[in-house]
């Protein structure tokens, strides 16, 4: 109630005519006490759209700077889970210790509570770590990312325990090949479903095609989620200074899923892969 009143008061003092509000943020009630305070019927409420999303997509130094701490200290979370990984441990455990391990680097936050997959779990995006131990399946997927001053990283990496499968090689170099594609292309002035189509492209023609079941990566900075997302439909142009991921995947139903995940730093001569290389 105190920050409506205060802009209402402010809108008052300064006889605006027009008072904007963040349509994805400001919820109806919020709206309708909003309206409330403001009793001056010339006021026109003007809605608006990822203004300041917008802004942030573009990095300063000092956030870049911020970005590529959050991403060593994920990378060395990746080499904490070879260091430790016991086929004992279920999907759940090795996640805590993942958790443990990056908020003791990092900040307090995880950028997202750390998804660990075991065999035909990795096929679900989203997979939410359960008691389940690996078993017989030699395959795990890790999807996690530290925070360092406010900002995120987010990487995802495979692990096999043994020689992989031919079947699974097959999709592993298929989703390898559509990352370091993509990565090729990046460069300021591209639009992102150009980008998307370029390892959509690639992974149909190896024949997954109808396996890669979302967009190829996103903005990450305050949010680990934010503009620009590289998806089919986005025809927005990346332009220098902006961080992005890019995640092909590959997800079998009720088999398999392979998904490697880099972050990006979109330069003027093309793109820096912020944890090194693609895939140790």
């Amino acid at each position: 109630g105190n920050l409506f009143e205060t802009v209402a008061k402010i809108a008052h003092q300064l006889k605006l005519n027009n008072v904007g509000y963040e349509a994805k943020h400001l919820c109806f009630l919020e709206y309708k006490y909003l309206r409330q305070h403001l009793k001056v019927r010339e006021i026109n409420f003007l809605k608006t759209e990822d203004i300041i999303e917008t802004v942030r997509a573009i990095k300063t130094k000092k956030e870049i700077a911020s970005i590529r701490e959050a991403v060593d200290i994920t990378v060395q979370g990746l080499a904490f889970v070879e260091e430790i990984f016991d086929e004992r441990f279920s999907e759940k455990q090795l996640s805590l210790e993942i958790e443990k391990f990056i908020k003791f680097k990092g900040d307090i936050d995880c950028a997202f509570p750390p998804i660990v997959a075991f065999g035909k779990n990795a096929s679900m995006p989203h997979h939410i770590p359960s008691d389940e131990r690996i078993g017989r399946d030699k395959i795990f997927l890790t999807d996690f990312g530290a925070k360092r001053y406010g900002y995120c990283a987010d990487l995802t990496r495979v692990f096999f325990l043994s020689k992989m499968p031919i079947y699974i090689k097959k999709i592993y170099a298929a989703v390898k090949g559509a990352a370091d594609l993509a990565i090729k292309k990046i460069k300021p002035g591209i639009k992102a479903n150009e980008l998307d189509r370029y390892a959509r492209d690639y992974i149909h023609k190896k024949g997954f095609g109808k396996y890669f079941c979302h967009g190829l990566g996103h903005g990450v900075g305050l949010e680990v989620h934010e503009k620009p997302f590289l998806n089919s439909r986005n025809e927005e142009i990346l332009h220098e200074n902006m961080v992005v991921t890019i995640e092909p995947a590959v997800y079998v139903p009720d088999k398999c899923g392979i998904r490697l995940e880099s972050m990006v730093l979109i330069k003027s001569g093309g793109a820096e892969v912020l944890d090194g290389v693609f895939h140790r």
